[in-house]
């Protein structure tokens, strides 16, 4: 045995030697391209720094060619300087892998580190160049390299961005505080005029780890007491902050990054300063169902989630605990009744076909209600747990997925609460769609109806009981055009600020200013420019139960003609619909204002055999799929109604549904209208006069 433990030390130790011996191999900084294609990413030999200046948010780079045997070598280490707030990414570049992986092969370089150690990926024998390349959408920032050199390590570790530096947690040691006790929850909301969703501490990458710099993935810059500023100047009483702790984890037992949480703290102390209230929401879950997101929770101690069903539910109850008794614990006695708890965002079962449509007839659904009501409950629990002012203070509950209508389901309750009136049922509201690629460009008359139909219900469950309610997040993105969007928040409005409510709104903001992707951008926090001012305006007025006044100019300008589409063809050509497999859709859109009341759906249609037969169908707003035929008041003429939900046509000519004045709104919000068949053409579709 001896001789076994001896000989295994001699091993070791020439390993370690070896290594040693290996001379480190240094890169020559000099021959890193000067400039890239247009300039916007230029290298100074002298100075050895990398300065991006740019008009555009794409990635740019620079290379450093080396076509480099590395066969003797098992790590890159790179020293450099961070001239500002952001970092780089380093990519590898090997010859003849095929392995290649764009953000496989690119490691992220901290603005708070100055070194990184990357192993090597075995198997490859040869660096055909390094990349430098920035960070997306961040316009001009500088930084410099130092030294790079290829080494032989006894242990090749890559630099983890996101280890702990032995920082001790932020705890609120004021033994006590102020508080308003006497102000209810209904004048509370009524009091905190216009929210603002600052979101730059919510961005999450699932492709690399960013550490602390995760800020500048989805756009956004580093939070500064500036932004804060200019938020509240424009009129903002209200800033809501999404909080991403769940990816600035140091150990298995969720413990938040302290450094993270000094981030947190400074944004909600600068707008306590600039007298503002603020809303520190809770974890979302939709980050599991980002499947790299989900590889990283299962490969590193720094990610986690959560997920409301009830496989998950054991972890992820200590999980949220965890996470709200550190909020709990950083914020309590010196923060008043302006800092707001929301127990989650959007909380949904990550794992369920209705994760984001709950049904009320589904039994996994109804579960995970329940579920959700002993999350929320966990929650309500932990900070009252804390005492002080945590044990008073005003807690935010949201329902399932945000949806407006999950506060008024049969199996959605409010947790049991310590004391009284100090929970605040809240909800997410995107009148009009989600985002660019999924909004109305028209204000629909279905929205109106809906919007009506919520704050009615609302009456019943909560405001008849005195029991305000609050929009956390929503209203509309910026593709759809301007004037549409102000009319939809001057109903919502009407139906917010009627006597006998109380409802304030938290207005969506990301780092879309330039409109690429989900087009919520009303303020650049780049170089703190405002989009929007009437929109903007509308929105604040419209949170003090005020009209803001626009210029006739202005709605003359912005105001969208819509012509009627009666008799014109919806179709660019015909269709052949041969067995139920060239099923084609008639984007509802056009149906929005443009058609009368009532009409009839009219389709030119040629047979192409003895069993031609047609279906027209569309799905609802909970995505249940709805045949055209089955629906009241729907006669049909030129076929015969078959097997209770297609229609038979034996010989060419006009087919025609007639569409009465509810279902022709119904049709307006389906998004899209189905059209399959059998042996046919269809060579039109028109909507004309009943």
């Amino acid at each position: 045995m001896k001789h076994f433990i001896l000989s295994l030390l001699i091993i070791l130790s020439c390993g370690c030697l070896f290594a040693q011996n290996v001379k480190p191999f240094k890169a020559d900084l000099n021959a890193i391209d000067a400039a890239n294609g247009d300039k916007t990413m230029t290298y100074d030999k002298a100075s050895r720094v990398i300065t991006i200046d740019r008009d555009y948010e794409e990635q740019v780079g620079l290379g450093l060619w080396l076509d480099k045997d590395i066969s003797s070598y098992n790590i890159i280490r790179i020293k450099y300087k961070a001239l500002g707030d952001y970092g780089f990414h380093l990519n590898t570049a090997y010859k003849n892998d095929p392995t290649a992986d764009y953000w496989g092969d690119s490691t992220y370089c901290p603005s708070y580190l100055t070194e990184m150690v990357i192993p090597i990926k075995e198997g490859v024998t040869n660096l055909e160049n390094l990349g430098f390349m920035s960070v997306n959408h961040i316009r001009k920032y500088k930084f410099r390299i130092d030294e790079i050199s290829f080494e032989k390590v006894s242990n090749p570790q890559k630099t983890d961005p996101a280890a702990p530096d032995g920082t001790p947690p932020l705890i609120d040691t004021a033994t006590s505080g102020n508080f308003n006790d006497s102000i209810s929850a209904w004048d509370f909301v009524a009091g905190l005029g216009a929210g603002f969703h600052y979101g730059a501490l919510h961005s999450v990458s699932g492709w690399q780890n960013f550490g602390l710099d995760s800020f500048s993935w989805s756009g956004d810059v580093k939070p500064s007491k500036e932004i804060i500023q200019a938020i509240r100047k424009r009129g903002f009483k209200t800033i809501r902050l999404q909080v991403a702790s769940y990816a600035h984890l140091i150990d298995e037992d969720y413990t938040i990054d302290p450094r993270f949480m000094k981030i947190l703290k400074d944004v909600v102390d600068w707008a306590i300063e600039e007298d503002m209230y603020v809303i520190l929401c809770g974890p979302v879950a939709e980050m599991l169902q980002d499947q790299a997101y989900l590889k990283m929770t299962e490969e590193s101690v720094h990610f986690a989630g959560y997920s409301v069903d009830e496989k998950h539910k054991k972890e992820s109850l200590r999980f949220l605990k965890a996470i709200w008794l550190q909020y709990s614990q950083t914020f309590n006695n010196s923060y008043d009744e302006h800092l707001i708890f929301e127990t989650l965002n959007e909380p949904i079962n990550c794992f369920h076909e209705h994760a984001w449509h709950p049904q009320d007839d589904c039994a996994v659904c109804k579960k995970n209600y329940s579920i959700l009501k002993e999350y929320n409950q966990a929650i309500v629990d932990t900070i009252r747990s804390t005492g002080g002012n945590n044990a008073k203070r005003f807690i935010m509950v949201e329902g399932y997925s945000g949806a407006e209508k999950s506060l008024y389901s049969k199996v959605f309750s409010l947790p049991k609460d310590k004391v009284k009136d100090k929970l605040i049922p809240t909800f997410h509201c995107y009148p009009m769609g989600c985002g660019k690629p999924y909004s109305k460009k028209i204000l629909h008359d279905s929205v109106k109806r809906h919007l009506k139909e919520w704050f009615a219900t609302y009456d019943k469950l909560y405001f008849s009981k005195h029991i305000p309610v609050y929009m956390s997040e929503g209203l509309h993105d910026r593709s759809i055009p301007v004037m549409e969007r102000i009319d939809c928040l001057k109903v919502f409005f009407e139906e917010a600020k009627k006597p006998g409510r109380s409802c304030n709104v938290t207005m969506i903001n990301d780092a879309d200013y330039t409109c690429k992707w989900n087009c919520f951008g009303y303020l650049s926090y780049q170089d703190l420019k405002w989009y929007e001012d009437e929109y903007v305006d509308t929105l604040i007025y419209g949170c003090e139960g005020k009209e803001y006044p626009l210029s006739d100019d202005f709605v003359k300008k912005n105001t969208i003609k819509i012509e009627s589409i009666v008799g014109k063809n919806l179709i660019s050509e015909p269709v052949v619909e041969k067995d139920f497999d060239d099923g084609f859709g008639i984007d509802s859109s056009v149906l929005v204002r443009s058609t009368p009341p009532k009409y009839k759906l009219e389709f030119e249609i040629e047979t192409t055999g003895s069993d031609a037969i047609m279906q027209i169908g569309y799905n609802d707003p909970d995505l249940k799929w709805c045949d055209l035929v089955q629906q009241k008041n729907v006669k049909i003429k030129g076929g015969t109604l078959k097997d209770g939900w297609c229609i038979e046509i034996k010989n060419s000519g006009t087919v025609s549904l007639t569409i009465d004045e509810k279902l022709a709104q119904v049709l307006e919000e389906t998004g899209e209208i189905i059209i399959n068949g059998r042996s046919l053409i269809v060579k039109s579709v028109k909507v004309v006069d009943f």
